[in-house]
């Protein structure tokens, strides 16, 4: 089980039964990021538009629209959203439909924590490959984009983060380690800075972003 991509997970539960969605808040509150409970499809649409949460966990049937409504809901407009369909064991037949609408999953009544915690962790280890190669892309393609003594600079940025992704250097400090004009370091420091790659925190202190790949389209 990855334990630390789930550590980064937002997470919404769907279901009509109190019961059921305090066991799965339970089992996932330790292990998530965020976990919202709900008992309703409609609840849970307000919810993803407010989180945009990385899984949603649903129950097939509820009063009013299902878990395949909401599955499909969610896929239209959220793709990225990873969906688990829940169902009793005498309602395999909606298998082949969640399988239709794209489903990320299907659970079994009565949950096994462990496969639910497994089946999440696999998906969260999925997602958070996806994120690194994205970003990494993107970085690539910036730094292709701009060209000359402003790659080194933001490769200088880059290997002097520290723990917490925090760079501390003013622009002067950074012209003259690398024998840059100061015009063409606060150059690259806006042109990081415009692609949300880099935040200014004060004068001299600035943090990479790690949400970036959500604010450029990815």
């Amino acid at each position: 089980m990855n334990v630390d991509a789930l550590k980064t997970m937002q997470v919404v539960c769907v279901d009509d039964e109190q019961e059921a969605l305090e066991q799965m808040h339970l089992a996932l509150n330790s292990f998530c990021k965020t976990t919202v409970c709900v008992s309703s499809t409609e609840k849970a649409l307000l919810a993803i538009d407010e989180l945009r949460p990385d899984i949603v966990l649903t129950d097939v049937r509820m009063p009013g629209a299902s878990g395949l409504d909401l599955l499909e809901s969610v896929k239209k407009k959220h793709p990225s959203i990873a969906v688990i369909i829940v169902s009793a064991h005498s309602e395999s037949e909606y298998l082949l439909d969640a399988i239709r609408l794209k489903a990320d999953g299907y659970l079994l009544k009565p949950l096994n924590l462990y496969e639910m915690l497994e089946l999440l962790s696999s998906i969260a280890t999925q997602k958070t490959m996806k994120k690194e190669l994205d970003h990494k892309n993107f970085l690539l393609s910036l730094l292709n984009s701009i060209g000359g003594k402003r790659v080194q600079i933001i490769e200088y940025i880059i290997s002097h983060l520290d723990d917490d992704l925090m760079f501390h250097g003013t622009y002067d400090e950074v012209a003259e380690a690398l024998s840059a004009s100061k015009p063409t370091v606060v150059n690259a420091f806006q042109i990081l800075m415009e692609n949300n790659v880099l935040t200014r925190v004060k004068n001299g202190v600035y943090k990479m972003n790690t949400s970036i790949i959500g604010n450029n389209g990815h």
